[in-house]
């Protein structure tokens, strides 16, 4: 795991367990994508292409004896005969345009059609040219006529090389015929004039052979045959590539949601952000009654609070989380529960002055409430009982300066409360850290505290800063209780679902018996 700045976490097991959640998301996905791309591309035109090859092998030069004097070509290579199949008198010449103007437009419309390319080797290249077209028989014949226009411009090349010496040779033989012609030349002149006129005549003719015959570096390979199948569009491949590309797009966005998730996402990243173990794990629970979770997922919260807080009798539990919507209400309703089903004597308090609503749960209207008892001098106690065990003592009004009450009021209460003796479990559920100051008043004062994590919702970066201001005022904050996990998302049994139990199970055995089993020795 790779952590990031502001709690950006990459979990590559997490990132695999995303990918087997939606497994058949991604399948679906795959199977649209490569349906989508095969039928697109059977849609489409076939498109045939057509090859010819030309060799491109230097000629050798003339050189030494009575040949010094004439010219040869210069050599071109295989990038320079590249650009020349696509030059505009190379393409005129292929598509038989002759000398009419050509647009820009229209010399690219055509170049789309060819291609080209030159496979070289130490002394010579072979130049490869395609044609691309609907028809089959038009692609060959575009491709033998682009490989014989690319020929005659070589060969043209060459041949304009002679006829410039030529037209040269010509001049220079006009010039020496007018010079005998004219009279007063000594007779030593006039041989020597008659010998050099010999020699520049052997040379034209020469020249002129040459010209006539001469050739460029292009020989014909390969010409162009007619294609049996066409190259585009390839319907199976365009779906495979269709749908591993979506895939790939798929995975990159679960990489994404990843990388991006600021929230802690299971019982494993509340333990490490917090540094504290996981007492408890209270799976995803659908429906309207959303704070009546798993009994067996509150025994287990129970036998580990019970061993965090062995030495303490009473038990003051104080049950909080960072910000609201988290479920502490919830938790601390379940761990009540499950102490009074292992009987315990518990008493519950909803000390959350400001939205408090465990009144609501046993439709408590009027009566004794916490409000009033701290306002009490002599803090009489009269708690509702609503189940065998359990006592509740709720807030029936809201206070906007709860804080204050609770400083002046709250220690003296809790020495109250003990003096008594009536109890064996105080459960807390107190207001969130983050959002009052009323649970840090509160939590140097109880036997431990219990931080409430809900996977998928609570904050990495908030969680971290209710427990940095839990350590600041010394409270004792006994381990963490991540509620709405998903299914298969848990450390413990509990978490998982009901499908199995440990070897202490025995079939037949009540809820209430396999409870008490679980319950540490006080």
């Amino acid at each position: 795991m790779r952590e990031l700045p502001s709690y950006i976490k990459i979990d590559l097991a997490e990132l695999w367990r995303t990918v087997v959640r939606y497994w058949w998301m991604l399948l679906a996905i795959f199977v649209l994508a490569a349906g989508l791309g095969y039928f697109l591309s059977k849609r489409q035109t076939p498109v045939y292409q057509s090859t010819a090859r030309l060799l491109s092998a230097q000629t050798v030069a003339f050189g030494g004896g009575q040949f010094q004097s004439l010219p040869n070509s210069s050599p071109l290579d295989s990038q320079a005969y590249i650009q020349a199949a696509l030059s505009t008198q190379v393409l005129k010449d292929t598509f038989n345009l002759g000398n009419q103007p050509v647009t820009t437009q229209r010399l690219d419309e055509l170049r789309k059609k060819l291609r080209v390319r030159a496979i070289d080797g130490r002394q010579s290249s072979v130049i490869v040219m395609s044609a691309l077209d609907t028809n089959p028989a038009n692609a060959a014949k575009i491709a033998n006529a682009w490989a014989n226009a690319l020929r005659n411009w070589d060969d043209q090349r060459v041949r304009s090389t002679f006829s410039r010496n030529r037209q040269t040779l010509e001049a220079q033989l006009k010039s020496l015929n007018s010079d005998l012609n004219r009279g007063g030349v000594s007779p030593q002149d006039l041989e020597a004039r008659r010998t050099l006129l010999a020699s520049v005549q052997r040379d034209l003719d020469l020249v002129r052979a040459l010209e006539q015959g001469a050739t460029g570096q292009l020989t014909l390979l390969d010409a162009a045959d007619l294609p049996s199948k066409p190259v585009a569009p390839r319907p199976l491949f365009t779906a495979l590539l269709a749908g591993f590309l979506t895939l790939a797009v798929g995975f990159f966005i679960l990489l994404l949601r990843e990388s991006s998730t600021r929230t802690v996402r299971n019982s494993e990243e509340a333990s490490g952000i917090t540094g504290l173990p996981v007492l408890g794990e209270f799976p995803r629970t659908p429906g309207a009654h959303g704070r009546e979770l798993p009994r067996e997922s509150a025994s287990y919260l129970r036998t580990y609070v019970n061993r965090s807080l062995m030495d303490e009798h009473p038990k003051v539990v104080a049950i909080t989380s960072a910000e609201s919507g988290e479920g502490k209400s919830s938790i601390s309703l379940a761990l009540a529960k499950a102490y009074a089903r292992a009987g315990k004597r518990t008493l519950l308090i909803d000390l959350d002055l400001r939205k408090p609503v465990l009144h609501k749960e046993f439709g408590i209207a009027a009566g004794a409430d916490i409000v009033s008892v701290l306002r009490d001098p002599m803090f009489t106690l009269t708690a509702h009982q609503v189940e065998p065990g359990l006592h509740v003592l709720p807030c029936l009004q809201t206070l906007p300066d709860s804080a204050e009450l609770l400083a002046e009021h709250f220690r003296p209460f809790l020495r109250r409360l003990l003096e008594l003796q009536e109890w064996d479990v105080v459960i807390l559920d107190t207001a969130p850290i983050l959002e009052v100051t009323d649970t840090l008043i509160v939590a140097p004062q109880v036997s431990g505290l219990l931080l409430v994590v809900s996977a998928g919702s609570t904050n990495r970066r908030r969680l971290s800063a209710a427990l940095d201001s839990l350590k600041r005022i010394g409270a004792r904050v006994i381990g963490v209780a991540v509620n709405n996990l998903r299914s298969g998302e848990g450390l413990t049994t509990s978490a998982r679902g009901y499908g199995s139990y440990g070897p202490k199970y025995r079939p037949g055995s009540t809820t209430e018996e396999r409870d008490i089993r679980q319950t540490s020795e006080w």
